[in-house]
């Protein structure tokens, strides 16, 4: 099928497939699937620039999906997104300057896909050696947090006293720069940890093609110490405003074809029901672990990819990516959608078995 935006041809099954599997991996992990559905577009031959702005419309269409179902579990904190998206804004419009300049250069191709699998691989890596590290460590009780292998830098961050600590409008009280979140578990954190993590977040979403999510939900738990649970409802909250933003920016550059969203989109509306669900019954390390294996996956295929590309005799890696790139994300699915009913099952069997 011809994408006439993008000037290519697809099978629509595998971008309804693409969907499906982004759809229940952003319910479950809280990432609009920019990681997933950028690289898979770059897989399937979408040329670069297209590929960045198809997948942030596509991210911001499964993100509002997907953060309503989160919002009614009570998994978003907007105390913590706003400021977080107020640092974001102007860094995807810088990001996006950065882009265009590469793409009037004919570089775009030469740096974004290097970029997506350094950022990838390292990040899974990461996910990866901290479920290890951490496993086996006893449960936490109370109001004591999840157990994660940068417990100490997530408090060194929480108590930062950045100045200014006030700011005082004329013919206003003093407003103090200090926010109480609740919903996340945090007495006191400086209200400019959000906002340069919302800068950084929307510097690599505007560079990458993504909502940020896929870097976001890890930062939020590992360096923020945010609930998992919370981290992926916020997450896609900040992810929708910077996916609308980018959005407008490559559509005014015609750097988006609504066809392909459109078959994405759709998919991807079933899917989030399940992942969202399962976020329910699911323990949280586990959602980890496994978001680990999908972000290194998706960095194997692209790298693949690449190779395939760049080296004659590797060619071959380039007819295999685009199955690593969705059976490794298929089989998460699978192993999702089994844990949630195992889960399930087990939280009932109690009950049946009273008298």
């Amino acid at each position: 099928m011809l994408f006439p935006n993008a000037d290519v041809v697809i099978n629509p099954v595998i971008l309804a497939l693409l969907g499906l599997i982004v759809g229940t991996l952003g319910g479950f992990f809280g990432v609009g699937g920019g990681f997933l559905i950028t690289g898979g577009l770059l897989v399937f031959g979408v040329p670069e620039i297209y590929a960045i702005g198809t997948g942030l419309t596509l991210i911001m269409g499964s993100s509002i999906i997907n953060m309503l179902k989160h919002h009614g579990l009570g998994n978003v904190d907007f105390k913590l997104g706003i400021p977080m998206v107020a640092g974001a804004i102007p860094a995807v419009f810088l990001a996006e300057s950065i882009n265009s300049s590469l793409a009037s250069a004919g570089q775009v191709g030469n740096v974004i896909p290097y970029i997506y699998v350094v950022v990838l691989l390292l990040l899974g890596a990461f996910l990866v050696y901290d479920y290890f590290k951490t496993r086996g460590h006893p449960a936490p009780t109370g109001d004591q947090g999840e157990i994660v292998s940068t417990a100490g830098l997530t408090q060194r961050v929480q108590s930062l006293r950045i100045p200014p600590h006030t700011i005082k409008l004329p013919g206003l009280p003093a407003w103090s720069t200090y926010l109480s979140l609740t919903v996340s578990g945090i007495e006191r954190i400086s209200v400019f940890v959000p906002l340069l993590v919302g800068f950084g977040i929307g510097f690599f979403a505007g560079l990458l093609g993504a909502g940020g999510g896929f870097i976001l939900m890890p930062v939020l738990v590992y360096v923020v110490g945010i609930p998992t649970t919370v981290a992926i409802g916020t997450d896609l909250f900040q992810v929708i405003i910077t996916g609308s933003w980018g959005t407008f920016l490559y559509a005014l550059g015609n750097h988006v074809d609504p066809l392909m969203a459109l078959i994405v989109l759709a998919a991807a509306s079933a899917g989030s029901q399940i992942g969202t669900t399962a976020t329910r019954f699911v323990d949280p390390g586990r959602i980890r672990i496994l978001y680990g294996i999908t972000v290194l996956s998706g960095g194997l295929a692209i790298g693949m990819g690449q190779l395939g590309k760049a080296v004659d005799g590797l060619a071959f890696l380039g007819r295999i990516d685009d199955w690593v790139l969705l059976g490794i994300p298929g089989l998460m699915c699978i192993t999702i959608a089994t844990l949630m009913v195992m889960e399930a099952l087990r939280r009932k069997q109690p009950v049946s078995e009273s008298p």
